[in-house]
Parts: C-alpha cells; structure tokens; sequence
C-alpha cells in the first residue's frame, strides 16, 4: 500500500485546535490527531533528516492501516505536519513555536541533539510534549525538563557499545585505543563515555583529537595520533567524518587493527561511498532487524525491516527506527491517557514501559530510555551485520577489521 498522503493541519476552529499556552493536545479535529515534526530536510544533516522522515511516514502508514489511533471511544486518524528546520537549531525552535502557535501541542523531534536541545527548551515552555527520536546527548536531559522523552539509547552509550564488543569479542585482545571526535555536544559526549569506559575495562587510551563538525578534512587530527599507533580508532562522528576517517587514515598510511565510528557505518550511504575499505569497520546501532521485541502497530524487527525495503527501496538503517519508535511511543500515550491532552499526555509518556521492535520503551526520571541496549554492527562484504551483543549476533566479528 503507498504510504498516505501528509495531511495538513485544517482546523475549523480554534477551539478544536487549541491556542499557544493551552494544554489541550491541539493539532485535533473530529476526526484527526496531527503531530507536528520540523526535520533536516536541507543543510549539513539532510540525509540523517530524510531517514527520520521516512520513519515517521511509515508510522504514519501503519497506524492508519490498523484504523487509526484510539483515543477513548473513538478512531482517529494520525497525521503529521512537516516543515524544514535547514538543520540549524535556531529555526528547529521557531518552528516548535510556530506549531504551539497552530494548536499543535504535541511534536515529534528534528534529527541531532543540537536541534532537539534547541527544541526541548521551547518544548518546556510552551507545554507541549515531544517524543525526541534522535537527541540523545545526556546534556539535554540534564536542566530538569519535564516533557521531552528519547526512545533511543543515551550518547554516552555509542562508542562504549563498540568499546564492550571488542573488549568481548576481539582475538588478540587490543591494548591501545585512540579516539577521534568531531567538536559538536552529541560527539564530544559519545567520545567522553567511550574513552570512560575503555580506561574502566583497562586499555591505555590516548588523549581525544578533535576537529570541526561537518568535517571532511580530519587528517590533521590523524597525524597526530599516527606516531602512537593505536590498535584501534573510534570516531565519534556523523556519516562525513566518519567516511573521512576511513579513507584518510589509508592515504595516511594509519593501519590499526580495527576502525569503530558512531552512527556512520550502519548508514548506508558509509559503505557507499567507502566500498571495500568500509569492510571490517565497526558501528554503533540503536537498532538492527535482530533487535527482540515486537508491537501491535509495527510487528517484530524482521518486520519493520521488510516494510522498510517495500516502502523505500533500501535496507533498514536505525535512523529510520528510531523515528518510527519515537512516533509509535506518542501515539501509544495518547491512547493510554484515553486524551489527545498533552498534560495527559505527558503523564502517560512518563509512565510508559513497553516492548516493541525497537526494544524497550520506557523512560527514567529524565525522559532517557537508559533501559535499552544498543547494538554493534560490522560492515562485512559490504552488508551491515550484527555482531553485537552475542545473543543477537547474526556473524562473528572479524578481527583484525583492516587488512
């Protein structure tokens, strides 16, 4: 079946759509509940914006196939009003405010932490509540907000993921691990908790090199590390640096016994643009198609992977889950709370603690899900693989990663 049509917020009257400061849930006729999502669709985070999209369109889809959201005794059917936040987190905000002003209390995230910090601010102030789907730097969730809620996994959790694989998995064990990070708070962050963690399991871990985000220059951080032959290099990055890293430590000569990177490598733009050199790298993952769990809406991991490929014509990659999880865990409190309130609504999205084929849904006191492992995964043969955790695993991990 196509994926349905966006709809627009039409409302008749502004008492059915709320006004800026009400706690109705807003963005609601007779017979539709609409969400409202400003995305990266254009500037630095375009390619990260559209995957998030289409999770967000395929929840859409699935909901109104299985006939819409219940809310008390009645059907209604979800849609979502999308605008373009140019990836910049000061326009992210605006247009949080800009649905606020619409009646649209109740808001799905941009992509990146800058952007969804920029929002949840905004968020706080205005009583709306946002299922944030791809903030997950822990600084967000450090000033106390109240109504902000992140299915995905904490940033300090993506490179200590790959750190805990190769700690597990890696035969001959490495000694020396070197991380690389581009300068921006979700990175730095990511960086902080792997280097935390290797020095924790007892590896000699070098001093963090940093360079500028949206980097596709980073040599200059790899010249200084490459006289320290590390065993390994873990980037914390988006998929540019990442790519960087890669192919500039090969023209550099930099030749560790394996590569781990945040984020970039289970995008499939990585292998892409790096072909056979992508192989053997390693990466952390929200989400893979071996994830357990499942829900009424989405079905089990192999589901979700299979509706992605019908609907988009590319393997699942985690960003597209995680937005459909983010989406599926606002719809699940709305109906919960029997309301479209978003006072209502944020109480049942604090209480919420479900499986689904994103794993565990469930929040902390901060709005983190902390209860949720993340993945590793390995390019191999060009294809992303699950290698980590082992019960999950559908390959073992090639050690060494590089040739």
């Amino acid at each position: 079946m196509a994926l349905a049509a966006v709809a627009v917020c039409a409302l008749a009257t502004t008492t059915a759509c709320g006004s800026k400061g009400s706690s109705g849930g807003g963005g609601t006729d007779a017979d539709t509940l609409t969400l409202g999502a400003s995305l990266s669709l254009t500037g630095a985070l375009a390619r990260e914006g559209q995957l998030t999209k289409e999770g967000y369109q395929l929840c859409q889809q699935k909901v109104n196939e299985a006939g819409g959201v219940t809310v008390g005794d009645k059907k209604l059917k979800l849609a979502i009003k999308y605008q373009d936040d140019t990836s910049t987190p000061d326009v992210a905000a605006q247009l949080a405010d800009q649905f606020n002003d619409q009646g649209i209390k109740l808001i799905l995230s941009s992509y990146g932490s800058a952007n969804v910090e920029a929002q949840a601010a905004v968020i706080e102030r205005n009583g709306q509540v946002m299922a944030d789907s791809a903030g997950a730097n822990n600084e967000i969730f450090s000033k106390g907000y109240t109504r902000t809620f992140a299915v995905l996994s904490p940033a300090t959790e993506y490179a200590a993921s790959i750190v805990k694989a190769i700690d597990e998995l890696a035969s001959p064990k490495p000694k020396t691990i070197a991380f690389l990070s581009a300068d921006d708070g979700f990175s730095k962050t990511g960086a902080e908790g792997g280097a935390a963690t290797a020095k924790k399991l007892g590896y000699t871990v070098l001093p963090t090199e940093y360079f500028p985000a949206g980097s596709t220059d980073v040599s200059s951080a790899l010249t200084q590390i490459k006289g320290k032959k590390p065993d390994v290099i873990i980037g914390a990055v988006h998929v540019e640096e990442g790519v960087a890293i890669v192919k500039q430590s090969k023209e550099l000569g930099i030749t560790p016994a394996g590569f781990g990177e945040t984020v970039a490598p289970p995008t499939p733009d990585f292998a892409k643009a790096l072909g056979a050199s992508a192989n053997g790298v390693l990466g952390s993952s929200q989400w893979t198609d071996t994830t357990a769990g499942q829900d009424k809406y989405f079905g089990t991991a192999k589901d979700y992977a299979a509706d992605i490929e019908k609907e988009f014509g590319h393997a699942p990659d985690y960003h597209d889950a995680e937005a459909s999880a983010a989406c599926l865990a606002l719809v699940l409190a709305v109906e919960d709370a029997g309301s479209t309130d978003a006072d209502a609504v944020r109480d049942s999205m604090a209480g919420l603690d479900t499986e689904s084929f994103f794993g565990k849904i469930k929040f902390d006191e901060t709005g983190q899900n902390i209860y949720k492992p993340m993945s590793v995964i390995q390019i191999q043969d060009g294809k992303v693989v699950t290698v980590w955790p082992k019960e999950n695993a559908e390959a073992d991990m090639i050690w060494p990663g590089t040739k």
